[in-house]
C-alpha cells in the first residue's frame, strides 16, 4: 500500500532525527540533565566551576537524617561528569552538615563571616593544585616627615613584644580588604595621630613567615608628607605621639635592635637610609622609593580570577616612569 509505505518511511525518518538529537548532545547537556535529576530528587544541586571543578549548592532546608545519602547521589553525579575539585559553601545555620561533608572528603578551605567554604579534591592520582586562601596579612607603616626632617612617631599602649614596649615606632596598621596601600597608610596615620598626610612613595617591604593566624606577613613602610601638624593621638591605642628629629628616631631603632638581639632591625635599616637620602636632598623629590601610579585594568576577564582585578584600574608601585 503506497500510503502505508509513505507513513512508515516518515515514522522511521522522525525516529532517526530524534535519536540523532539525543545521542549527539554535548556532554554539558547530559551533565545538566544529571544535575537536574539530583536536584529534583533531594534538593541538592551542583553546577560546573572553573578548572574542571563543581560547586554543590545546599537547599534552604536540610534534613540531616538523609543528607549523607543525598550527598552520595550528588557526588556520584559529579564523578560521572569527570569533575575534580568540588566546592560547597556551608552557612553557620547549616553547620550540622559539616561532619557528614567531612566523611565525603570535604575539608575547610576558608571561612568568612557567617559561612565556610569546603573543598573536596576527587582525583587520587593527582595532587590538589588549589592554592591556599589568604596566604598573607598586609600591614603599612607611615614615615611622615615634615620640612624640619622630623618624623611622626607613636608609642603603643600595648606593644606586640616586650622588647618593643615603650619604643617609638611608626604609626600604621593592617590594610583592609579592597583598600589601596596609599589609602591605608594615610588612614592609619590619621586614626592613630590625628595628622593628615599625603602618600609620596613606597620605601621598603618586609616579608616574614609564620605571623598572625599562621599567615605570612608583608609590611610596607611608606614615605608621607604631612598636611597638618597638630597631634591628636588615639587614646585607646596610643600612649604617646610626637615629632622626633630623624637622628633621634634612628638611635631609638638601634636601641630596640639591640634588645631584639640583632645588629639592625627593619626599622633601623629604613631610618638609616632615609637619613642618607635627607642629607643628599632627595626626600622632596622622586629619587627615593617607589611611586604609585594608576594603571588601566585589562578588559574581558572574569571577576575573581587570581592575579586580576574587579576594578577598572589598579595601583602600580614602581621606580620607573
Amino acid at each position: 500500500n503506497p500510503v502505508d509505505l509513505a507513513a512508515s518511511r516518515m515514522h522511521s525518518a522522525r525516529f532517526r532525527l530524534v535519536a540523532q538529537q539525543v545521542f549527539s548532545r554535548p556532554p554539558a547537556l547530559v551533565t545538566q540533565r544529571l544535575r537536574r535529576r539530583c536536584q529534583a530528587a533531594n534538593g541538592l544541586s551542583w553546577s560546573e566551576a572553573r578548572f574542571d571543578g563543581a560547586t554543590v549548592t545546599l537547599p534552604d532546608a536540610i534534613e540531616l537524617t538523609s543528607f549523607a545519602a543525598q550527598l552520595d547521589d550528588v557526588m556520584a553525579s559529579v564523578r560521572n561528569a569527570n569533575r575534580k575539585g568540588v566546592w560547597m559553601r556551608v552557612p553557620l545555620s547549616q553547620g550540622g552538615v559539616l561532619p557528614l561533608a567531612a566523611a565525603h572528603g570535604f575539608r575547610f578551605h576558608h571561612a568568612v563571616g557567617e559561612s565556610a567554604m569546603l573543598l573536596a579534591w576527587l582525583p587520587e592520582d593527582e595532587p590538589c593544585p588549589v592554592p591556599d586562601f589568604a596566604t598573607h596579612v598586609v600591614g603599612v607603616g607611615g614615615m611622615c616627615i615634615n620640612e624640619r626632617h622630623e618624623v611622626l612617631v607613636v608609642q603603643e599602649r600595648r606593644a606586640a613584644t616586650t622588647t618593643s614596649q615603650g619604643s617609638w615606632k611608626l604609626p600604621g596598621g593592617l590594610v583592609d580588604l579592597a583598600e589601596e596601600l596609599d589609602v591605608a597608610v594615610e588612614r592609619e596615620v590619621l586614626e592613630e595621630t590625628g595628622v593628615r598626610s599625603r602618600f609620596k612613595s613606597l620605601l621598603a617591604l618586609r616579608h616574614q613567615h609564620g605571623a598572625a593566624f599562621g599567615r605570612d606577613d608583608a609590611y610596607c613602610v611608606c614615605l608621607l608628607s604631612p598636611l597638618s601638624a597638630e597631634i591628636r593621638a588615639c587614646e585607646r591605642e596610643i600612649a604617646a605621639a610626637a615629632w622626633l628629629p630623624l637622628p633621634e628616631y634612628y638611635e631609638g631603632t638601634k636601641a630596640t635592635s639591640a634588645r631584639q638581639g640583632v645588629e639592625e632591625n627593619f626599622n633601623a635599616f629604613v631610618a638609616r637610609n632615609v637619613i642618607a637620602a635627607a642629607e643628599a636632598g632627595n626626600l622632596d623629590g622622586a629619587a627615593i622609593g617607589l611611586a604609585a601610579r594608576e594603571m588601566p585594568a585589562p578588559k574581558g576577564y572574569l571577576p575573581g580570577v587570581t592575579g586580576l582585578t574587579n576594578r577598572e584600574t589598579y595601583r602600580l608601585y614602581s621606580g620607573f616612569h
